[in-house]
């Protein structure tokens, strides 16, 4: 699935920790890189055309020199074209997404921007919400990982858009060889019951929803029986988003895979207060899939 990975870089170290991941993805599926680097324009040169011309030419000269050094250093095994974009980082990132026709865009979760989390800019952000191809966010605060995600997990609320994430997990695990791990999070246990009998019925319902949130991930992890490793699991105590972060950090999970909105009902899920709150603690790469429009 994954023959065209883009990759924006900025320049800076922390965006080129995407390349090493996106490498092994793209040497595992056959695939090649697209090496991207947007260069903003000069607007306050504009006033001279003659002096704005020689400024872009020599930053273009820069930007090519950059990426030929980091394809010539870091993957010099791989096919990979270099393209110099003028303009909006972000808007030159979706066109060449589309343009390219990228299955996979792989980018690093702050650069040079400046912020915290290039995650929560105005950049990934945008990446993340309109992207037609699943995105790969590799989280800088990670301080110790492979290129090679051992454990990616899948969580899973029931719904057929959260599933959509499924089909690239299979690419990835197959052409990685790593092991998923499948996630429901039950939260019926979390409400607050004043009689005894009461809490015997809320009992029952919540053993029920557990033997249902079983047998759904066994469903499927049926599906993705192409894969050696699936392990299904259900959580029953916290919050979602907590779950998530809580069961990635004491499983070793390198990367998790969510679609871009579930059953919450919301527009794009990487709104919403789970996958917000899962981009932000977690410490571990996240790709988000998006499941497409809800009618």
């Amino acid at each position: 699935m994954f023959q065209q990975i883009l990759v924006p870089l900025d320049g800076s170290a922390l965006g080129e920790r995407a390349l090493p991941m996106a490498a092994e993805i793209a040497k595992a599926s056959g695939g090649r890189l697209i090496l991207l680097r947007v260069v903003p324009p000069f607007t306050v040169l504009a006033a001279d055309p003659l002096l704005y011309e020689e400024m872009n030419r020599m930053s273009e000269d820069e930007a090519l020199a950059y990426l030929r050094h980091v394809q010539e250093e870091q993957v010099p095994q791989l096919t990979a074209e270099l393209v110099i974009e003028f303009g909006s980082a972000a808007d030159s990132i979706l066109e060449q997404a589309h343009d390219h026709q990228v299955d996979l865009i792989v980018m690093s979760s702050h650069g040079r921007s400046g912020l915290n989390r290039w995650v929560y800019g105005s950049v990934a952000e945008r990446i993340l919400s309109q992207a037609q191809c699943p995105t790969l966010i590799i989280n800088a605060r990670q301080q110790a990982w492979q290129p090679v995600p051992k454990k990616i997990l899948v969580p899973l609320d029931g719904s057929e858009l959260a599933e959509r994430a499924l089909n690239p997990v299979c690419d990835l695990a197959l052409a990685l060889g790593s092991e998923v791990h499948l996630l429901r999070v039950t939260t019926s246990g979390h409400m607050s019951l004043e009689t005894d009998s009461m809490a015997e019925v809320f009992s029952d319902i919540e053993g029920q929803e557990i033997d249902d949130a079983r047998v759904y991930l066994e469903q499927a992890a049926a599906a993705l029986e192409a894969v050696e490793a699936v392990t299904a699991v259900v959580v029953t105590k916290g919050s979602v988003a907590e779950a998530i972060v809580d069961y990635a950090a004491e499983n070793d999970i390198e990367l998790i895979v969510m679609s871009s909105h579930g059953r919450t009902g919301l527009r794009r899920w990487v709104y919403g207060s789970v996958a917000e709150k899962v981009l932000r603690s977690s410490c571990c790469a996240s790709m988000i899939v998006r499941g497409g429009e809800e009618s």
